[in-house]
């Protein structure tokens, strides 16, 4: 099946928070179409969250000067067409994803995903503590190297990455509604 890695940075998880960055690789099987991956920044006049801003690093001034919401999801849903989405918690990406377009057309878009963060609880569902399940400790299990996070493309392919290693281990006969979000 073909897939999109997604990841957005955003302003905090609260509901309604601002899209700041999203980040996106297309793939299939073990290759990753790196010619075809993009980072935009997404141009918000919001306050933001201060907190948020100190783990991704994308402040006012930043953020002023990304890309209109608009011309990135639409570069997005272009790349996304006849794809599922991958992400690492990617209930977030859909939930963004979902709402944002809903503010900017009233139209529900039909999203496919497959969430790694699931995935790994079901492949290592005992694991114990807070933060076992993260990105970066999940994709140490794997032997995958370590990446500097939350930027969006890097943690997209980051989730790629991890997708690719964790179907290693899946079973021979897993379909594509084994893997998706329900």
């Amino acid at each position: 099946a073909p897939f999109l890695a997604l990841d957005f940075e955003l302003d905090g998880l609260r509901k309604g928070a601002h899209l700041l960055q999203a980040g996106w690789a297309p793939f299939e099987g073990t290759i990753v179409r790196l010619d075809e991956a993009r980072s935009l920044d997404i141009r918000s006049y919001a306050e933001l969250d201060r907190q948020a801003v100190t783990i991704h690093g994308i402040g006012a001034e930043r953020a002023a000067q990304g890309e209109p919401v608009v011309e990135v999801l639409r570069e997005l849903i272009t790349a996304l067409t006849g794809r599922i989405i991958v992400a690492h918690a990617a209930w977030i990406e859909q939930s963004a994803l979902s709402g944002a377009i809903e503010a900017l057309s009233g139209l529900k878009l039909p999203v496919r995903c497959v969430c790694t963060l699931t995935l790994e609880r079901r492949l290592n569902p005992n694991l114990v503590g807070n933060e076992v399940y993260r990105l970066a400790n999940t994709r140490a299990r794997y032997g995958l190297p370590e990446y500097e996070p939350h930027d969006a493309l890097t943690d997209a392919l980051a989730a790629a990455e991890l997708f690719q290693a964790q179907l290693s281990r899946l079973p021979p006969r897993t379909t594509l509604g084994d893997l998706e979000m329900g």
